[in-house]
């Protein structure tokens, strides 16, 4: 017992977690997922593709959306595993709430995948999602087949370190909610972002939580990883703050920057006409500013803004993927007619 008691105190700075048997269902949540970049990516645009193309539309028609799509192609990638450009103004931290580093030990890998996961590892280090760390931090590999029964993918057991981090919430948004606002356009276009996560850098501090280790060493991201917890959050919350001004009441914007044009005009005219030996204190004006009725206070308390009262549903009834919500990666959006539509993607 003596001895049993010294060796839990000599690693008390640490845990450690053995080799389990992993089930998916039950680490869907924990699991990253990485994809394959063993092979050199496609970077040539197809623009005559089935989901660029459509029979129903005109040839005019058809070659506006291609010359719009061409205008931005700088930020597009074709398909296959080519990786997106960095988001700049966002990065990826993680607070672990002062939990000492989690230290795993590495899953023994069968001799006959050793080679697959050399090349794995190997390109994700040659893609520069990758580096070689001396993190305190280590996240045990998981080997998972494909269904082909010969290919592996490399997977990552975050299930300990999720268990520790911080809990953003966000609300997220429902595939049934997304077809609903849809319903009213005749037009919709929408957008994959490819590899959304890996366009969020990491922080210094989340580059080291985020380490794994495998047979080959000792690894953590630059990018933000699959499998992390609040990663879905954070991606939304990028996509929100990117598309906020494509966002408005139902109606349009129209009746309330009518008001807002009165209320400057009118607030102009009281300045002119007041007496200029009255002045306000800065208290007296703030306590009587609470009062008044400002234009952007009504838009945001009044019922058109107000998701409570609606009369959507609060609940999903799809059912979800592994016992989780799933979150959109597509940009959707419509219009009332094909112009509008393709205005809205230029």
């Amino acid at each position: 017992m003596e001895g049993n008691e010294a060796s839990d105190n000599t690693r008390a700075d640490h845990y450690e977690h053995p080799a389990s048997k992993i089930g998916l269902g039950d680490y869907a949540k924990e699991l990253a997922f990485l994809p394959d970049f063993t092979e050199e990516s496609n970077t040539t645009i197809d623009y005559g593709s089935p989901n660029v193309t459509d029979p129903r539309l005109s040839t005019d028609r058809q070659e506006r959306l291609i010359a719009t799509l061409k205008t931005h192609e700088h930020i597009m990638i074709a398909s296959g595993n080519t990786l997106p450009l960095p988001a700049y103004g966002v990065v990826r931290d993680i607070d672990t709430q002062g939990h000492a580093p989690i230290k795993q030990r590495a899953r023994r890998v069968p001799f006959r995948y050793l080679g697959k996961l050399y090349e794995l590892v190997r390109a994700l280090l040659r893609a520069g999602l990758i580096v070689v760390s001396d993190s305190s931090w280590t996240s045990p590999i998981v080997i998972v087949m494909k269904k082909s029964g010969q290919d592996i993918r490399l997977c990552i057991d975050y299930k300990m370190v999720n268990a520790i981090t911080a809990i953003m919430e966000c609300a997220m948004p429902l595939v049934d909610d997304l077809l609903t606002d849809l319903e009213c356009y005749l037009w919709f276009c929408s957008l994959d972002a490819a590899s959304g996560f890996w366009a969020i850098m990491m922080t210094l501090r989340a580059r080291k939580v985020s380490a794994f280790v495998c047979t080959l060493g000792h690894f953590e991201w630059l990018r933000m990883s699959f499998g992390l917890n609040n990663a879905p959050m954070i991606y939304q919350r990028m996509n929100d703050n990117a598309l906020w001004r494509f966002v408005q009441p139902k109606g349009g914007w129209l009746k309330y920057s009518e008001m807002m044009r009165l209320d400057k005009a009118q607030a102009k005219e009281r300045r002119a006409t007041s007496n200029e030996g009255s002045f306000q204190t800065k208290f007296e004006a703030d306590r009587e500013a609470s009062v008044e009725t400002d234009p952007v206070l009504q838009l945001v308390n009044s019922p058109v803004a107000d998701m409570f009262t609606t009369g959507e549903l609060d609940e999903s009834s799809l059912v979800p993927v592994f016992g989780r919500w799933l979150f959109v990666d597509d940009i959707s959006f419509g219009g009332e007619d094909f112009d509008s539509c393709l205005a809205t993607l230029d």
